[in-house]
């Protein structure tokens, strides 16, 4: 009787945890892996863009291309004008995106990768480019880039000067000269130096944030306007 009475018991408990227990059928959690920035690959950087279908004397319609990148479900593709400073982007599942821009005219472009798993985003370089116009001869040239000090940087100083450094490029490589603009405020550069070389010792003073600007001149006198470059001297 009492070994009847015992199995009875060890009988409901496993009734009742097998009623209770309710089995896992959710999926396991999906992770998501972050988008890899793309490989840009037409417009090259720093070339003569030939390519495209002309649509008037003023514009044409340029295949812009870059490799896949992986966990990326869609991309951003930016199209920057170097001298007006506007750009247009574009949205695309694709890794082409044709664009209607202008001729003769210096560009700059990048890609942003997305992922709908995720809301972080990748971007790839940055490459800059001619877009070619009609039976041109002479190219303007393409905006400096500053070497040192970095832009947005923090720098020191033992001699109350730091040595300004950019580099610049043309198509048709006669470069003439730069304008350098320099000063604390980046709204009113002084212009305080006009010369063949890419590299300029300034006066600093620690504790100040510093500005400056390069402008290109070419042996035809086109003219590229860089954007205004920073640092702090600790």
């Amino acid at each position: 009787m009492k070994i009847q009475a015992i199995y009875s018991y060890v009988l409901l408990g496993i009734l009742t945890v097998s009623c209770s227990t309710e089995p896992n059928d959710s999926p396991p959690e999906e992770v998501a892996e972050n988008p890899i920035s793309a490989s840009l690959v037409f417009p090259e950087d720093k070339t003569e863009c030939n390519e495209g279908t002309i649509i008037s004397d003023t514009q044409s319609r340029v295949e812009f291309r870059w490799e896949s990148a992986a966990n990326t479900d869609s991309y951003e593709v930016i199209v920057t004008h170097a001298e007006r400073k506007d750009s247009v982007s574009f949205e695309t599942m694709d890794n082409s995106q044709e664009i209607t821009i202008d001729r003769g005219a210096n560009y700059e472009w990048y890609v942003v990768s997305n992922s709908d798993l995720t809301t972080v985003t990748a971007t790839s370089e940055t490459f800059s480019f001619y877009n070619a116009a009609a039976s041109e001869v002479h190219h303007v040239p393409f905006s400096a880039e500053a070497i040192a000090p970095e832009n947005e940087s923090e720098v020191t100083t033992t001699s109350g000067q730091i040595k300004l450094q950019w580099e610049a490029s043309d198509i048709d490589e006669d470069i003439k000269e730069y304008e350098v603009y320099f000063g604390v405020d980046a709204k009113n550069l002084e212009r305080i130096s006009v010369q063949a070389s890419t590299t300029l010792n300034v006066d600093v003073t620690i504790g100040n944030d510093y500005y400056w600007s390069i402008k290109t001149i070419d042996e035809t006198n086109n003219t590229a306007v860089s954007e205004t470059f920073s640092f702090s001297v600790l």
